[in-house]
């Protein structure tokens, strides 16, 4: 939707053309609906820019210009400035055109449409490649496809690449500082699988690759060569995005992020605060309704926000928000908000600066980016490793062979390495070599794995003189303290066919807390051939047979199967009869889904007994108890604490920064006395008087689907004419009674565990530890 500059309303039609709607004085009715263009097809994005109507016809395969070139206020003249080869039917194909602060035009593009003919050579986003280490062989497709954003002129003779690695991103929008953003979409049905990544809103800078990619191929946040979420939202489906800068609303909401979320019918405030080159959001519920399943929305000329619903064939609706009330004034920013805010200003001009070079070649860009590929702030150091990766590798080679610093190191040989000369590759890994991957930071080690993967996907295989050189720098490091650093050191330790990669791996199998890790190290084991024994073998089976009673989305169960299939391929004649027990037990779990079992009861524990306890948090805590009670209290299925657990639920790694140890006992034993409006369900009654309550994952012209139990993802069809009244229900969705499986030391350690952010070097565990150690050493 937008607005013409006569101040009428202009939509995109669902399955053809465009319609106008001319608003009363007061903008409390529509006056006049005309339909203005009726041959194009599944119009997702309108824009009246530079005299013109842009629309972004899915369906019709183009970006289009429609101008009134006599006067008459009809559009004579229709042009399609760009084809767009859209491949699919699921509608991620063109699906916005918005513009930018420098009133170029910015064409956002679904994972469904390949960058169009023409596009500038010298983009700041070239060749995206899969570059994964172990690929799964049945995500191989002939084209690297992924959600990008074009810039154009407005006559659309020049286009480039800005940024891509998106899956269906549906809208960009930009803030005060020139800064743009975009809100991808999740894809639901990969729930309860390692690489599911939730629905989320990225920051789009020059250059920008943000990792999605097909199938099981979806890049962790961790991948140096990408850039990280900027705030996750769980599931949803992203639509329409704007700030409220031309909002007649109160601050702070003209400062705020606007997001539609047609899954859930309900629009989101983002609120951000700068830091370093980038941002950190926070973000609410502006506005929610029963399958009100919002396509777009924008501000009109009076202030007021505007917002279209429909789609899929649902009946569709045109909505008005305005503000009647004072405005408020902006609180003043204390000294130390000012320095940050200054500090934060300097660091995003420091990238722009940088990001002058993706474009180009310039000598004095090395110079220039250098000393920022040492930099703490991961924008900056992307921004800087791109700009010298787009130079004559002759002039900067030699230098980072020579560079000494660990975070510069990695960052200059991740350059070289992305080059893809085999010629580089024996150089390059002498050159990490001097690095001392056992004492790097956590970061500075997932980058340095990630730079090795890169070597050997870009440069080819190692040398067998590399290849030793390699795995006596990993295998010392296998299993590491981050679950995160485990999962690359698997993918490492498995391509370069360490024989100790089986056994650790099957250990880490057994010891997971949850299915997600189990699943991502089944999944490489599974086609590793060499390096079992009996009691390796057989329990590696007993794990893939306990699979059968994790849950999540559509795609899981067929992601289960190709890991069995994967390691029943493995096996020799002589496997196969040892183990026929166990594939008998496995062919009968293709077909049979068992429910989870709850850990046994404990006690019916009530709030007065626990909280009068709650004093022995601080002290003398087992941190791998509390690790355990994540899972055993079912916490790990939907929220994500550090680098354990998904990401469907709240994220609770920071959760102990915010609460103290009575407010996160009281959420859990007490989840519906304060609701999270972010996560609060729908009470649906109908007209037979049945009441319904849970979160809508689908609606259709007549259907909602809602999951009714989110640990047993649980769903429920319902015909929405016999919805007779929606509301927030009072209930939250988190079951009450999770800790009755737990002991009273249990749960202590628990709400230590949450408090701490899962830190095993925290305070409340070193007097625990000393114990233990005392106890080993009187042993």
């Amino acid at each position: 939707m937008t607005f013409d500059d006569r101040g009428r309303m202009i939509l995109g039609r669902d399955k053809r053309g465009v319609v106008r709607l001319s608003l009363s004085d007061d903008h409390g009715r529509v006056d006049r609906f005309e339909v203005i263009e009726n041959t194009l097809k599944h119009c997702r994005g309108v824009l009246w820019a530079h005299d013109s109507l842009y629309v972004c016809a899915t369906n019709s395969r183009g970006f289009y210009r429609l101008r009134d070139t006599d006067g008459d206020d009809r559009f004579d003249d229709v042009q399609q400035l760009k084809f767009m080869d859209y491949q699919s039917r699921y509608g991620h194909g063109t699906n916005q055109v918005v513009l930018g602060p420098d009133d170029m035009l910015y064409v956002v593009n679904g994972n469904d449409v390949g960058f169009p003919e023409g596009v500038a050579t010298d983009s700041p986003y070239r060749n995206p490649q899969d570059d994964h280490l172990l690929p799964e062989p049945r995500d191989a497709v002939q084209e690297v496809r992924v959600g990008h954003i074009l810039r154009t002129d407005p006559d659309g003779e020049r286009w480039e690449v800005i940024a891509g690695g998106f899956r269906n991103q549906f809208d960009v929008a930009f803030n005060n500082d020139g800064e743009m953003f975009t809100y991808d979409a999740d894809m639901e049905w990969d729930v309860g699988l390692p690489w599911y990544r939730p629905t989320r809103l990225n920051h789009v800078v020059s250059g920008g690759e943000y990792g999605w990619r097909w199938g099981t191929g979806k890049w962790p946040d961790n991948f140096v060569d990408s850039l990280p979420t900027t705030l996750d939202t769980g599931l949803g489906s992203p639509t329409g995005l704007e700030f409220g800068t031309r909002s007649h609303f109160p601050l702070p909401y003209r400062d705020a992020l606007f997001m539609g979320d047609w899954q859930h019918g309900r629009i989101l405030h983002v609120q951000m605060s700068p830091r370093g080159a980038s941002y950190d959001c926070q973000y609410g519920v502006f506005l929610e309704g029963g399958a009100l399943n919002v396509c777009d929305l924008t501000f009109g000329p009076d202030g007021a926000m505007y917002f279209i619903t429909g789609g899929r064939g649902s009946q569709s609706g045109l909505y008005r928000v305005t503000y009647d009330g004072p405005d408020v004034a902006a609180d003043p920013l204390s000294d130390e908000q000012a320095k940050h805010a200054q500090e934060a200003k300097a660091a995003r001009q420091v990238r722009r600066q940088l990001e002058k070079f993706h474009r180009r070649r310039d000598a004095s860009a090395i110079d220039i980016a250098w000393p920022h590929l040492n930099s703490e702030d991961r924008w900056l150091r992307f921004a800087a490793r791109l700009a010298v990766e787009r130079q004559d590798p002759a002039l900067w080679r030699d230098r980072a062979l020579s560079e000494t610093r660990p975070t510069a190191s990695i960052a200059a040989l991740l350059a070289l390495a992305r080059l893809g000369r085999a010629e580089d590759q024996s150089d390059l890994l002498t050159a990490l070599e001097r690095l001392p991957l056992r004492s790097l930071e956590r970061e500075q080690l997932l980058d340095a794995l990630r730079l090795l993967e890169l070597s050997f996907i870009r440069q080819g295989a190692p040398s067998a003189e590399d290849r030793t050189r390699v795995l006596a720098q990993l295998e010392p490091l296998y299993p590491h303290a981050s679950n995160y650093a485990n999962r690359e050191l698997c993918r490492l330790l498995v391509y370069l066919q360490s024989p100790e990669v089986v056994h650790r791996t099957v250990e880490l199998i057994s010891n997971s807390i949850s299915q997600e890790d189990a699943i991502f190290y089944a999944q490489l084991l599974a086609r590793v051939s060499e390096g079992w024994t009996v009691e390796t073998r057989e329990a590696f089976f007993d794990s893939l047979i306990a699979t059968r009673s994790f849950q999540g989305g559509k795609l899981l169960s067929d992601a289960l199967q190709h890991i069995r299939e994967d390691a029943i391929a493995t096996l020799t004649e002589a496997e196969r009869e040892h183990l026929q027990p166990h594939l008998e037990k496995l062919t009968a779990a293709e077909n049979v889904v068992q429910v989870s079992q709850p850990a046994p009861f404990v006690k019916q524990w009530t709030w007065q007994e626990l909280e009068v306890e709650l004093p022995q948090t601080h002290h003398n805590r087992s941190w791998e108890q509390g690790r355990t009670a994540l899972a055993k209290a079912s916490c790990v299925k939907c929220h994500r604490l550090g680098e354990q657990g998904t990401s469907t639920g709240p994220d609770l790694t920071n959760v102990g920064r915010r609460f103290n140890e009575r407010a996160l006992l009281e959420s859990i034993v007490l989840p519906s006395k304060v609701i999270d409006e972010k996560y609060r369900l729908k009470t649906y009654m109908l007209d037979s008087g049945k009441v319904i309550t849970g979160r809508p994952i689908s609606v259709g012209a007549t259907m909602i689907t809602l999951q009714i139990d989110s640990l047993r993802s649980e769903t429920v069809q319902v015909n929405r004419d016999e919805i007779e009244q929606t509301s927030p229900a009072s209930i939250s969705p988190m079951p009450t009674g999770l800790v009755n499986v737990l002991t009273m030391d249990e749960i202590l350690d628990l709400i230590a565990h949450l408090k701490s952010g899962g830190d095993p070097k925290a305070d409340v565990y070193q007097s625990h530890a000393l114990n233990e150690t005392s106890g080993d050493e009187s042993q």
